[in-house]
């Protein structure tokens, strides 16, 4: 369904507060959201500054797990990180489908962590994918977990009711721009279709229930394609129905910069500093090299602007990262600028992958939860040194994490 032309003189009311109060409605059917969010604005405002300052490496409980429940996917998108050849996965466990963990063992790690109630982020590749998703969902929000789940929507459909009636709080969906834009990036024919069903269906769901949740974010990734029509996202999501548009400046690096980042964080540096490390730390073709030009960036800014004024009164507009407007050229254009080199992610969560390893990021391993206890691994020897070293300096390949600081 193409987008409706927008007028700025006449926007479509948005209730004020209809998201602060749905969030409320949400924190009364699930008590322990309150508890999960105020830990997540303590750890942020507070606890992390501490554990960095005070604790060598130690960390108190996350506050949020990034699931990878599955590596599968049933798109090809061409921004995408995960590994993109043409010729199968690679060597590394956690691509191999034969590998994902049963479902007892997700399970038996929902009971060790239950205690601090971290927010659970489900991704992959596409989470939906993982044969027994809808029964982890089950046994998370039995335990009171929040659920944030992150997908391409093409597959939403069918679990559209599942998703409302078994309370998950959040889901953002992934949507590059117009139909033959969004296929174009996503690799398929036809699916902005499926997912435009999906997220029909999800907005149904969620109104036949008279139900809060689950909060809706579509995002859109800037890329060389979706440049010209990101101000087009904010009337095609309003029209769609869901809450929040999410414009993601792109990740990327560069052959050049991932040559660097392996030499520094080669396996002899990661065996002399007591790390263990699934080499190469950034393989080829996990990578995505950014298209945007110098040229482009005027473009980028108006689109923008545009994008920020069409959503006023009408949705609420986030950017991932939050650059400042004069931040975009050396962020687009300069992989050794001088960024503040600070990032807390080690001390707020890690990556569990399919297989059950557990990684910070950068291929590196600090266990696995089908072989230990998780309280073991999060505060173990290589976590505690990944965490010295992060608290000194950045890796080369850091340059565009989202999850680091740019301002």
């Amino acid at each position: 369904m193409p987008p409706q032309a927008a007028n700025p003189n006449k926007p479509s009311p948005l209730p004020k507060n209809s998201l602060t109060t749905r969030g409320l409605r949400l924190m009364w059917q699930n008590p322990r959201m309150a508890h999960t969010l105020l830990r997540e604005e303590y750890r942020k405002k507070f606890g992390i500054a501490l554990d960095r300052r005070l604790r060598n490496g130690v960390s108190g409980p996350p506050v949020n797990l990034n699931l990878n429940l599955t590596r599968r996917c049933n798109l090809k998108c061409v921004m995408c990180e995960q590994h993109r050849h043409d010729d199968g996965p690679t060597r590394l466990p956690w691509y191999d489908p034969r590998r994902e963990l049963p479902l007892r063992v997700w399970i038996n790690f929902l009971d060790q962590v239950a205690s601090f109630r971290p927010r659970l982020y489900l991704t992959g590749g596409e989470p939906t994918l993982y044969p027994h998703f809808v029964e982890f969902l089950q046994e998370a929000k039995r335990r009171g977990f929040v659920v944030h789940l992150q997908t391409n929507g093409t597959l939403l459909e069918r679990i559209a009711d599942s998703l409302v009636d078994l309370g998950v709080e959040m889901v953002t969906v992934s949507m590059d721009g117009p139909p033959e834009i969004h296929d174009a990036v996503r690799g398929q024919a036809d699916a902005f279709r499926k997912t435009r069903e999906g997220l029909a269906a999800l907005v149904a769901a969620r109104e036949r229930r008279r139900h809060p949740g689950p909060i809706i974010t579509i995002n859109c990734v800037v890329s060389k394609a979706s440049l010209g029509t990101l101000d087009q996202m904010v009337p095609l999501v309003h029209e769609i129905g869901v809450d929040i548009l999410q414009i993601q400046h792109t990740i990327f690096n560069s052959a050049a910069n991932i040559q660097r980042h392996n030499r520094a964080l080669s396996p002899e540096f990661a065996a002399a500093q007591g790390l263990e490390l699934a080499p190469p730390s950034i393989p080829e073709g996990e990578y995505y090299a950014s298209e945007i030009t110098a040229a482009d960036l005027p473009q980028l800014r108006d689109r923008l602007e545009q994008a920020r004024r069409l959503a006023q009164n009408r949705l609420s507009l986030h950017f991932l990262p939050n650059l400042p407007l004069n931040r975009l050229e050396p962020y687009y254009q300069d992989l050794a600028h001088p960024f503040p080199p600070v990032c807390n992610a080690p001390w707020k969560g890690c990556r569990i992958l399919p297989d059950g390893t557990v990684s910070p990021c950068l291929h590196l391993v600090a266990g696995n939860i089908a072989e230990q206890p998780f309280a073991e691994i999060w505060n173990g020897a290589k976590m505690r040194r990944f965490r010295r070293i992060i608290a000194r300096r950045l890796f080369p390949g850091c340059a565009r994490c989202c999850s680091r600081s740019f301002t």
